[in-house]
């Protein structure tokens, strides 16, 4: 029988003691490493896109004008606009492009107007780009105005 040391609360008896080596040195100092390249993390790109959706069912103009209201009076500054056009909204809507041109003039970089394939109504983005046109040149006379005021 091996005699066995009494058993301490807080210490716990170590079968075979494990031996302690001393650590291996470094092969190179730590000041001669190589610099590491910095971590570059791609940012990805973000694009806004506000979508009006005016394919709803209209009876007159002022519907369509008020829906078109209603869903642009929160957008803010954004890469592209898309404006889905509905049938009815196309039929009701009296100076719908030159609605669309204001809601977004200053606001966005690029406009998309959708409309149902087959339709008449293919001249309503061409009217758009027109307004747009009319309203920047405006716009730089105003400012070109301005500048020379000051």
């Amino acid at each position: 029988m091996t005699s066995q040391k009494p058993h301490i609360p807080g210490q716990w008896p170590i079968a075979q003691p494990v031996p302690l080596l001393p650590a291996p040195k470094p092969t190179e100092p730590r000041g001669a490493m190589a610099p590491e390249a910095p971590v570059v993390v791609p940012i990805p790109t973000v694009r806004l896109v506000v979508t009006v959706d005016l394919t709803g069912s209209y009876t007159s103009s002022s519907q369509v004008t008020a829906d078109l209201y209603e869903q642009t009076r929160r957008s803010s500054d954004c890469h592209a606009a898309i404006v889905h056009c509905g049938h009815d909204a196309l039929a009701h809507g009296l100076g719908l492009a030159e609605q669309i041109a204001r809601a977004f003039f200053l606001s966005t970089q690029s406009i998309e107007v959708h409309v149902p394939a087959g339709t008449r109504h293919s001249y309503v983005a061409t009217e758009v780009q027109r307004h747009l046109a009319l309203m920047c040149a405006d716009h730089a006379q105003m400012l070109n105005r301005l500048r020379a005021a000051s």
